[in-house]
């Protein structure tokens, strides 16, 4: 297991519904990030700064979706591989009170 000594910061954006929206903005020295659902509809997770169409992968739309339900709502990095650009979110259904917790360091 990897050991974090720094520093973390705690956001919780809200994501407009059918709007992709940059969650978290790049950082090539981030070594930890996570990244948990929050609200009661699945959210597409881009990891590459993308424009998000829909929470569906296709071959345009490359995004990890990430659910609402209790277990399968989150998403950790650390170690060796950490995104290091720019992450966007999308949702389709729900009010623009959904958010996500993100934690990066």
């Amino acid at each position: 297991m990897t050991c974090y000594a720094g520093n973390t910061t705690t956001t919780t954006p809200t994501i407009a519904t059918a709007t992709s929206t940059t969650i978290l903005t790049a950082n090539g020295a981030r070594q930890f990030l996570l990244i948990q659902n929050n609200s009661a509809a699945d959210i597409a997770i881009g990891f590459e700064g993308q424009t998000l169409t829909g929470i569906a992968p296709t071959s345009s739309n490359k995004c990890f979706v990430l659910k609402s339900t209790a277990g399968l709502n989150t998403i950790k990095f650390d170690g060796n591989f950490v995104p290091a650009g720019a992450i966007t979110a999308y949702q389709t259904s729900g009010g623009t009170i959904n958010t996500v917790t993100v934690i990066a360091g």
